[in-house]
């Protein structure tokens, strides 16, 4: 499947332009531009505002056009996968498994062109992203390590500081690979900055 890596994205309203700076993931070697020649989201901006530009973008990455990046639709991504989750099974591409072009395909279609998915969209990014966070672990000879999740192995921290932050925790469950489901965990970091502590507090005492 061809989509577009994300590095940044910026809706300049004074300048009435959607800047994109992607590269595509099927293109080498790997090279980012910046695109603001988009008539689609340049028009939308001028007439009907900043949210409509962001929803047809959080649209984009939804569908998978557009993927990576750290921003507000991918967290955005994330509150509807994990927060809105049984509101979205209505419009999730994914559930469309009517044969194609049948009326039942067709009504699905209609669903995900609808206020209603558009408004599910832009209550995902009006969402406050919770502060706690979480991280996966595992036990080492007695003693808790931490995961940095990469894009093709997993490196483990004796500390969480530099560990992956997972904003729910069933997102980090989801990182964990299927063999190891039973022996990773994922805890809070919170949890682990209360033991921290509380080891001083005896330490000082």
């Amino acid at each position: 499947m061809s989509y577009e890596k994300v590095k940044s994205i910026k809706i300049d309203e004074e300048k009435g332009k959607v800047f994109f700076n992607t590269a595509s993931n099927n293109v080498r070697p790997l090279t980012y531009s910046i695109f603001s020649d988009s008539k689609f989201y340049n028009n939308l901006l001028k007439e009907e505002g900043k949210e409509e530009v962001e929803i047809e973008i959080l649209k984009e990455y939804e569908c998978g056009n557009l993927q990576q990046g750290n921003n507000k639709y991918t967290n955005a991504l994330k509150v509807l996968y994990y927060v809105f989750k049984e509101e979205y099974k209505d419009f999730n591409w994914r559930n469309n498994n009517f044969k194609y072009g049948s009326e039942e395909s067709l009504k699905f279609d209609e669903r995900r062109k609808s206020k209603e998915f558009k408004d599910l969209l832009r209550k995902c990014l009006n969402y406050k992203i919770p502060k706690k966070s979480f991280v996966i672990t595992k036990n080492n000879y007695g003693e808790d390590i931490y995961a940095k999740v990469c894009l093709s192995c997993i490196k483990w921290l004796y500390t969480p500081e530099k560990a992956t932050k997972f904003h729910f925790e069933e997102e980090a469950k989801d990182n964990i690979y299927t063999k190891f489901k039973d022996v990773w965990k994922v805890k809070s970091i919170d949890d682990w900055k209360r033991k921290q502590v509380i080891k001083t507090l005896k330490e000082n005492n």
